[in-house]
């Protein structure tokens, strides 16, 4: 594949994939490749009905497979700057979990101007990864400040903020401007 068949912004997934990625599901992959399309637009690019991809699709929001639709926003042009904090921590607990929903569910990090973008519990060296955009790096500082004064009881060392340079793929999407990449060789 040559550089510039991926600058353009499509879902990462190529021809060769798209019957093998999600089982032989094409609604699926249709719906993931670009869901603001009409069920009318999908299923005439499928060759199917449009019922059943209404059918399908209510099916997957029933499920819960499909949370939701999303705009991939570059931040950036929002004054927004990206940023990631892993944490880890002692073992879970009640109270841990407590804390994380209530702060999710009433969307604390927006009360300090953050727009919490990802929040991962993985496994592997560190527990939790949290993706997160702030106008400034003030405001990125004093949301990392909140998350380990209020985790300090669940936290087995000090967090780790880092600066995201550079989103290469956001919610499976190609930047479409990746040859910005070069703006970090060094010359």
């Amino acid at each position: 594949m040559s550089y510039q068949n991926v600058t353009n912004g499509e879902i990462m997934m190529d021809k060769k994939f798209e019957s093998n990625i999600y089982g032989r599901d094409k609604i699926l992959y249709a719906l993931l490749k670009d869901p603001t399309r009409s069920d009318s637009e999908i299923a005439k690019e499928i060759g199917t009905y449009r019922q059943k991809v209404w059918r399908r699709r209510k099916q997957l929001e029933d499920e819960e497979a499909l949370w939701g639709y999303t705009a991939v926003i570059d931040d950036s042009k929002f004054n927004h700057v990206s940023y990631m904090i892993l944490m880890k921590t002692k073992t879970m607990n009640r109270n841990l979990v407590e804390l994380l929903l209530q702060r999710i569910t009433h969307n604390e990090p927006a009360r300090q101007d953050i727009r919490l973008k990802n929040m991962f519990y993985v496994n592997g060296e560190y527990d939790w990864i949290m993706r997160f955009t702030a106008p400034d790096h003030a405001t990125a500082r004093k949301y990392y400040e909140t998350i380990r004064l209020l985790y300090s009881d669940h936290l087995q060392e000090r967090p780790i903020l880092m600066d995201i340079n550079m989103s290469l793929v956001s919610e499976g999407k190609k930047n479409p401007n990746l040859d910005q990449l070069f703006d970090y060789v060094p010359e």
